[in-house]
């Protein structure tokens, strides 16, 4: 089972409580080349060294124990803390990698010693900035407050990794974002007009053309997703045109930034002329599909002469790309059955929903948002930030409505028989609808996520629809990512009932309220957290039963592989 993180990371003053804390960089300074450069991709390695197994040197090793230890005892901690994230590993790197003239090239340290404790006591000092941010003290009163907490503490690093094996997450994430990559080299294929959009994504990789691009692409998610479960994160290609697709993806100059904007964009470091390491496994993937449309962009604009900041082109690709071509392939897909009615052409497009489908009485109606998130209020662990930008992106952008509130326009026409886009809807009652709100971003598939949008949902709904409004009808709202749906696509196309039980599930367990009955305090504070656990899972944590068929997964890499 795929369980979210929630360790305490230690910090400089729990385990060094007598000392002064220096600055990370100054900790950084005392280490030797080889090692820092053995911390960029440090991160990729699970699992990841704790305080107990951390030092080579046996006597320094029993002393931060007793240390470690000490602390633990004297805050009645339920669980061994954590030293090593992966939000302090990617830290570190980038760190390393913007001064990297100081810390690599000027470097004369080589006391191994020394660098374990500096690496030790630098990732203490990273560990306070991250507890800072997501500092809430006791939450767990209402389910409200902890909705709050889970997304603000996941909202800003769900992209690295947000559960505990994160072997089952890179693995989805692999599988959907070749199907996600494929679809969009189809999309450009597929009008002429864009042949300059394909021009501008061979040229940043330096290939000649698509297909080449698209063997390189594959080769070495093939290469990560071998390393990975080898453990190893340093590459030594043997092939000229291997080595010059992989210089594209690293970069002599790394700054740092809020939300590891530079090693999103570089997510490899070039060692030397023949040697590369991968900074993060999870980042190299994002690259050609979550990274690719900056390139797009950037071409779209120079096309049509529009300054570096215009925003059209992302009008242009969440409309032509994400909606009516990546979710309708996936989504006709699903529903692929004869039976299913899809929605009518009409000649207005006046609410009409991204995609409908309607099995005998029970509707399925779905949103697309595709949504950017800026770096500053993702990194910013502000919860009061976060909710405006969920309400302007999937409720009211303040001049029309947007998500939930096209959902609720549209399940308002349905109920009140002026729905447009199906005739048969507008003779019957009591028809059962699904509202779902499908995103692009796996960053919005949180802990907290789905419950809390819910609650704005079922106020809208009620608000609209007064005393016609009926639980039994109008479900409560899904929020779903589209990777999520692409990697249950093979299960979810074999009977028509299998999205709507695994809604169903879903909707139970977010509704679910556990009653404590416990005369001991820890096993009641232990049921407690199991039943808020429950009530905010995402949705793509609930059907742990699915086995993926991992042939899927083979035949995507047949093409680049020897036999």
């Amino acid at each position: 089972m795929s369980i979210i993180k929630t360790v305490q990371r230690l910090e400089f003053e729990n385990v060094f409580p007598e000392e002064k804390p220096n600055t990370v960089l100054e900790y950084l300074k005392l280490v030797s080349a080889p090692t820092l450069l053995g911390i960029i991709g440090f991160n990729n390695i699970v699992p990841a060294p704790n305080f107990d197994n951390f030092f080579n040197n046996q006597d320094i090793q029993w002393d931060i124990i007793q240390r470690v230890k000490k602390y633990g005892r004297e805050n009645k901690l339920p669980e061994p803390p954590e030293v090593v994230s992966r939000e302090a590993s990617l830290r570190l790197a980038e760190i390393i990698l913007a001064n990297r003239k100081t810390l690599l090239d000027e470097n004369k340290n080589s006391d191994k010693d020394s660098d374990e404790i500096n690496i030790f006591k630098a990732f203490l000092i990273i560990n306070k900035e991250v507890n800072i941010k997501q500092n809430f003290g006791n939450s767990q009163d209402n389910v409200d407050k902890m909705a709050d907490m889970a997304i603000t503490m996941a909202f800003s690093s769900a992209d690295i990794g947000l559960y505990s094996n994160t072997d089952w997450e890179f693995g989805k994430l692999l599988y959907t974002t070749i199907v996600k990559f494929e679809y969009l080299l189809e999309f450009l294929a597929s009008q002429k007009e864009y042949q300059y959009l394909e021009v501008a994504l061979c040229k940043n990789f330096k290939e000649v053309n698509i297909a080449d691009l698209k063997k390189q692409v594959k080769l070495l998610l093939a290469t990560v997703f071998k390393m990975k479960y080898e453990k190893v994160y340093k590459l030594v290609p043997e092939k000229a045109k291997h080595i010059r697709f992989l210089n594209t993806l690293a970069s002599a100059e790394i700054d740092e930034s809020s939300d590891f904007t530079n090693l999103k964009n570089y997510p490899i470091y070039k060692i030397d002329e023949k040697t590369f390491s991968f900074i993060d496994y999870f980042f190299v993937v994002d690259k050609f599909f979550k990274s690719v449309r900056f390139i797009l962009k950037d071409a779209y604009n120079a096309h049509h002469n529009l300054p570096p900041k215009d925003g059209s082109f992302f009008s242009f690709y969440n409309t032509k790309f994400s909606e009516e071509f990546l979710m309708k392939r996936v989504l006709d897909d699903i529903f692929h059955w004869d039976y299913m009615v899809k929605r009518q052409e009409v000649n207005t497009k006046d609410n009409e929903p991204d995609y409908y489908s309607r099995h005998s009485n029970t509707i399925y109606l779905f949103e697309n948002k595709d949504v950017l998130v800026a770096a500053g209020i993702k990194s910013s662990s502000d919860i009061d930030d976060i909710k405006k930008l969920l309400k302007k992106k999937f409720l009211d952008d303040g001049d029309r409505a947007v998500g939930i509130g096209q959902l609720v326009n549209s399940i308002q026409q349905i109920v009140e028989n002026d729905f447009k886009y199906d005739e048969y809807a507008n003779q019957i009652e009591n028809l059962i609808i699904y509202p779902i709100l499908i995103v692009s971003d796996r960053i919005f598939e949180i802990l907290g996520m789905n419950y809390t949008l819910n609650k704005w949902h079922l106020e809208l709904v009620k608000e609209k629809l007064g005393n016609k409004y009926n639980p039994d009808f109008i479900k409560n709202l899904t929020f779903i990512d589209i990777d999520t749906l692409i990697f249950w696509q093979p299960h979810l196309r074999e009977k028509d009932f299998h999205l709507k039980d695994i809604v169903d599930d879903h909707h139970r367990k977010m509704n679910k309220v556990a009653k404590i009955n416990s005369p001991n305090l820890q096993e009641a504070m232990k049921q407690a957290n199991e039943s808020f656990y429950n009530r905010l899972s995402p949705i793509g944590n609930r059907f742990q039963e699915y086995k993926f068929p991992t042939a899927l997964l083979v035949d995507k890499f047949r093409d680049v592989l020897p036999e």
